[in-house]
């Protein structure tokens, strides 16, 4: 049985559309006369489906739909509107919503159609969540067996002289990184965008980071950052991180890492810069496609994606053989002063 919540401020639609829904025998039907209403009964039980009309008084259905999805609220969303402006159908996709559909003259055609769409909804929602368990389990096992692997690995460097097997030992040290690279990738990807964006303090993210880094590592310079808000996903921090790992795989030898800021007219630029070898002009782009960096490719590549959800564009401007340099533009209403309080620091 599949349990729905069916929102609309039209009574009679209401109660037509439970009676339909219920005689398949496959649905247990609420309903709900608007939005509002809604949000106290979702706070307090799970339903398998949400159907909501857009065209209500106060707050319409897309605004409710907004609203849960900015939640967190994984549960399938299907907007009902009798007649609305094309941009609706993109908002509602945009926002979330699995299917939107009209209501139709004849209630038998229109009922059978929303009966359809629910339980495909459900469907691949329930798919959905399987294979993200799935994914979690073979990551978990994955990681183990990499664990171990290494650990065989240090035992032959640590009980042999051969200089031809430690250099397969080495060799396979490098794999066993790019594999762990890669798992742990599937796991940043798969929660991109998962979460709403966030207003991060600036400094205090980069400094996160840094935590993450090895303790041997050169420590970071931070400029011109103290008291900035970025409203960005909350991967925010893998940015910086993968910034700095990059740097230290590919960048060597580095002595040196700042992050500045700096106002323009078209925002907020924040700048990463190492005085490593650099990128060569060729490969400006192409580190960040997917696949086709050095190592993995991968970490540029997230780093793009997860600036991306909240419009912030990243390019590197450095000089091969000068050093790495990217530029991270936060458009005007992405960033704020944190308490009005900004100075260089």
């Amino acid at each position: 049985m599949i349990s729905v919540l069916l929102i609309d401020d039209e009574t009679d639609h209401l109660e037509t559309a439970k009676e339909y829904l219920e005689k398949t025998g496959s649905f247990s039907v609420e309903i709900c006369p608007s939005a509002h209403a809604a949000l106290g009964l979702l706070s307090s039980k799970k339903y398998d489906a949400v159907v909501s009309d857009y065209d209500m008084p106060v707050m319409t259905g897309l605004d409710l739909l907004k609203k849960l999805k900015a939640e967190g609220d994984p549960t399938p969303f299907i907007m009902l509107t009798g007649s609305g402006p094309e941009h609706v159908v993109i908002e509602a996709f945009n926002a979330g919503a699995a299917y939107y559909l009209k209501k139709h003259p004849d209630p038998e055609e229109q009922f059978l159609e929303l009966s359809h769409k629910i339980r495909l909804a459900v469907r691949k929602h329930q798919e959905r969540r399987k294979l993200d368990l799935f994914v979690d389990v073979t990551r978990h096992d994955l990681l183990n067996k990499v664990a171990a692997l290494t650990g065989y690995v240090e035992i032959i460097k640590a009980n042999s002289s051969d200089k031809k097997i430690l250099g397969y030992c080495a060799k396979q040290q490098l794999i066993l990184t790019s594999i762990r690279d890669q798992v742990n990738f599937t796991e940043d990807y798969q929660n991109l965008g998962i979460q709403k964006p966030v207003w991060q303090d600036l400094e205090a993210t980069i400094r996160h980071a840094v935590s993450m880094l090895p303790p041997d590592v050169v420590t970071p310079v931070c400029r011109g950052c103290y008291g900035r808000e970025v409203f960005a996903d909350p991967l925010l921090v893998k940015v910086f991180y993968n910034l700095m790992d990059n740097s230290f795989r590919h960048g060597r030898p580095i002595s040196a890492i700042h992050y500045s800021c700096e106002e323009r007219a078209d925002g907020l630029v924040i700048t990463y810069e190492d005085d490593g070898i650099g990128i060569t002009a060729k490969e400006k782009e192409e580190i960040f496609i997917k696949g086709r960096g050095k190592n993995t490719g991968l970490g540029l590549f997230l780093i793009r994606e997860i600036l991306t959800l909240t419009g912030i564009s990243v390019k590197e401007t450095g000089k091969h053989g000068k050093g790495a340099r990217f530029d991270m533009l936060v458009p005007k209403e992405g960033y704020r002063a944190k308490n009005n309080n900004v100075k260089n620091d």
